[in-house]
């Protein structure tokens, strides 16, 4: 586990070096744009989305799910060009048990979580993760995804 944070950390470091460092690097005069570019610049966004399924069969049930997402845009990255991002997660939670009655049917529980997102520019970067437990009749299953995307002239 200790690996892949560290590496997860040095990856978004040198993401983020990155950024700053082309930001810097075209920081001259004006730049006449294409049309291409005019419409990269002008129709940037980002979505993100996620959903949430959990169930559950038994004597004693739970099952409950929660999903949330945020974007937020940045004009002012570079003179007349605009970031886009979002952040969207996703989590779901299935307990049944029969309490151990004989002759019952077994219990059961099943979750699904899935997220995804896209970012428009001709730098984008995008995170994605999330894991499934089960331990017994329980299962407990997060996920989620960031996306970010920019228009760096130059590029």
């Amino acid at each position: 586990m200790g690996g892949k944070v560290r590496t997860l950390s040095l990856t978004l470091a040198a993401a983020g070096t990155l950024l700053c460092a082309s930001a810097t690097a075209h920081a001259g005069g004006a730049v006449a744009l294409t049309d291409g570019q005019l419409d990269h610049v002008t129709a940037g966004s980002a979505i993100v989305s996620s959903s949430a399924i959990a169930q559950a069969t038994g004597l004693i049930t739970i099952a409950t799910t929660g999903s949330n997402s945020a974007l937020g845009s940045n004009a002012s990255v570079e003179d007349g060009f605009g970031s886009e991002g979002g952040v969207t997660v996703g989590t779901a939670v299935a307990y049944g048990t029969n309490s151990g009655a004989p002759g019952d049917p077994p219990a059961s529980s099943s979750t699904d979580v899935s997220t995804g997102g896209v970012a428009q520019g001709n730098f984008t970067l995008t995170l994605s993760g999330g894991g499934k437990v089960s331990a017994g009749n329980m299962t407990i299953q997060a996920g989620f995804t960031s996306v970010y995307g920019v228009f760096i002239p130059g590029l």
